[in-house]
C-alpha cells in the first residue's frame, strides 16, 4: 500500500471489492479484509487480475482484519455475516 498525502491510495494484493461508497471502501486482500474510511472516495483504477487498485479522496482511517486462513471465501462478506 502506498498513501500519498492522504488523498491517493494505491493498493496491491486486492482480491475483491466487498463494498464501496464515497465514505467507506471495504476490500478483500491477500492478507485479509481492509476497510478504508474517509470522504469523497472514488476508484480511479481497478485491475483484479493484477490485484491493483487506486483510490482517491481524503483518507481518515484504515482498519485491517486478520485473514481467515481456515476456509475459502464463500459468498460476499454480508452473506457470510448473516449466515
Amino acid at each position: 500500500m502506498e498513501i500519498l498525502q492522504r488523498e491517493s491510495i494505491r493498493l496491491t494484493g486486492v482480491v475483491h471489492v466487498e463494498s464501496f461508497d464515497e465514505r467507506q471502501v471495504v476490500v478483500e486482500t491477500e492478507m485479509g479484509m481492509l476497510a478504508l474510511m474517509g470522504e469523497e472516495f472514488h476508484i480511479t483504477a481497478l485491475d483484479l487480475e493484477k490485484g491493483q487498485m487506486i483510490l482517491e479522496g481524503m483518507l481518515f482511517s484504515l482498519e485491517y482484519s486478520a485473514p481467515n486462513r481456515g476456509s475459502r471465501r464463500e459468498g460476499s462478506f454480508l452473506q457470510r455475516l448473516f449466515r
